[in-house]
């Protein structure tokens, strides 16, 4: 099966928010993975040798997915064309879909371990990452471990996943989950008060991006019926969404 790319098109494993950018990574200012693919992605003098790719990895809900996405958004405010595959999504396809990706100026990989077993799927990563090596593009993988412990069997690719620029991420603390589902309530708007705060991450599941998913369902609600955020309100308003979870 051929895919029919377009240069700017995202093929996401889930639907983003849109202030998923690297300013608005928790951490940025201090997060040498943030600052390094900043400048990563400027343009590169012609006399300057191209850099390795970077591979970014770390356990789910450290914020891997919303880098790459992130990146990507840089990307087209650089004026570079990209592409966000996120590889779970595709395992069962071909390798096929990888052709011609180095005609773009940015490749984005999401969930590389997913293709793993798959010796087709490793030849044709190894085969994209020297034909963007090649062409001086840029690359950016993710994955839940690193290089080595994902079980690649490839050499080559393994060796070749091993002279990237490497970054691990570090699950969020609850004191600091907690400061990020602010910071993302702020972006809506929203005034979202420390007991509150507390009383989703006790009360609801403690990956971001599920806390992120029910923040919006209450700036709905907390619109709708012209209510501040408090915790009777939210009590109510996860009841009537989640009948069977929240109590």
């Amino acid at each position: 099966m051929q895919a029919q790319l377009q240069p700017t098109q995202f093929t996401l494993a889930v639907t983003l928010p849109d202030d998923e950018t690297l300013h608005s990574f928790y951490g940025a200012d201090s997060s040498p993975a943030v600052a390094f693919i900043q400048q990563y992605l400027q343009p590169q003098s012609t006399a300057l040798s191209p850099q390795p790719p970077v591979f970014v990895f770390g356990a789910s809900g450290s914020g891997k997915s919303h880098l790459l996405y992130a990146a990507c958004v840089q990307a087209q405010e650089l004026g570079l064309t990209s592409q966000l595959l996120a590889l779970d999504e595709f395992a069962q396809y071909s390798p096929r879909m990888l052709d011609n990706l180095e005609q773009l100026d940015l490749v984005c990989l999401d969930n590389i371990g997913a293709v793993a077993g798959d010796s087709h799927w490793q030849v044709a990563l190894f085969d994209l990452y020297n034909r963007l090596a090649e062409h001086g593009k840029k690359l950016i993988i993710v994955a839940d471990d690193q290089p080595t412990a994902l079980g690649f069997t490839l050499p080559d690719l393994v060796s070749r996943l091993q002279a990237c620029t490497v970054f691990q991420l570090r699950l969020l603390s609850d004191d600091d989950k907690q400061k990020l589902l602010q910071q993302k309530a702020r972006v809506r708007g929203l005034d979202l008060p420390d007991e509150v705060a507390r009383y989703l991450l006790n009360r609801q599941q403690r990956d971001i991006r599920a806390l992120v998913s029910t923040l919006d369902i209450l700036d709905k609600a907390s619109m709708v019926h012209q209510r501040r955020l408090t915790i009777p309100f939210v009590k109510d308003v996860l009841h009537s969404t989640f009948p069977l979870t929240e109590r």
